[in-house]
C-alpha cells in the first residue's frame, strides 16, 4: 500500500531527481524517476555487505558523506528506523548542496514489523505536522513542503496487511488528513 503513495509522491517531484543523487539501499527510484537527468548515483546503506553501497553507516552520524555534495537525496521509508531523527535531518541538510532537494517519505499509519526489529529497530511514526516542524528546524521556514496520503480505507487495509491490488485506485486516491498512511516531504537547502 505504501509504495503506491511513495511512487505518486516521487512522480510528482521527478524533476528534482537530477545531478548527483543519493538513495538508501539501492538506486531503484533514482533510475526510475531521474533517468538521464542523473549524472552520478550514490547509495547509502546502514550495514556493510551491500556491494552497491557507496557509503555505509547511520545517516544520523554520516561523517564519511561529504558536505554540499548532492543535488537530490531520496530517503523513502527510512527515517522511522533512525533513533536520532533530528541529527539525521541535520545531516541530510549538510550533505545537500545549496539548492539541493531532499525527497522523503515516512509512515504515518503502519503496523510494526516485529520480525525485522532486531536488525532494523522501528522507532517512530510521524504526522504531517511533526515532520514539517522537524525539517523546518534544519531547512528553515519556507523551504519545506509536506503532503500526506491516505484515508480510513487505506489505513485499515494497511493495518490488515492488504496489498495495493486489493483496493481500487479510486479508493486509494481519496485523501483524508485524519488518516495519514504515508507522508511526503520536499525540503530544499537554501542557496544563501
Amino acid at each position: 500500500m505504501d509504495r503506491y503513495y511513495i511512487e505518486r509522491f516521487l512522480a510528482r517531484h521527478a524533476a528534482d531527481v537530477q545531478g548527483r543523487t543519493l538513495e538508501v539501499g539501492d538506486a531503484r527510484y533514482t533510475r526510475r524517476f531521474g533517468a538521464s537527468r542523473v549524472t552520478r548515483s550514490d547509495i547509502l546503506h546502514a550495514l556493510p555487505g551491500n556491494p552497491e553501497a557507496t557509503f555505509v553507516g547511520d545517516i544520523a552520524h554520516a561523517v564519511d558523506i561529504p558536505s554540499d555534495a548532492f543535488d537530490c537525496v531520496l530517503f523513502t521509508q527510512v527515517l522511522q528506523y533512525v533513533f536520532d531523527v533530528q541529527a539525521a535531518v541535520r545531516e541530510l541538510h549538510r550533505i545537500l548542496q545549496p539548492g539541493g532537494v531532499a525527497l522523503l517519505t515516512v509512515p504515518g499509519i503502519i503496523k510494526v514489523d516485529w520480525g525485522a526489529m532486531e536488525q532494523w529497530p522501528d522507532c517512530w511514526r510521524f504526522t504531517s505536522r511533526s515532520v514539517h516542524r522537524l525539517f523546518e528546524q534544519s531547512f528553515g521556514p519556507g523551504n519545506v513542503r509536506v503532503e500526506s496520503f491516505g484515508n480510513v480505507r487505506a489505513a485499515v487495509a494497511t493495518l490488515h496487511g492488504l496489498a495495493r491490488e486489493d483496493l481500487r485506485t479510486a479508493d486509494l486516491d481519496v485523501h483524508d488528513p485524519h488518516y495519514e498512511v504515508v507522508i511526503g516531504v520536499r525540503a530544499v537547502k537554501s542557496r544563501g
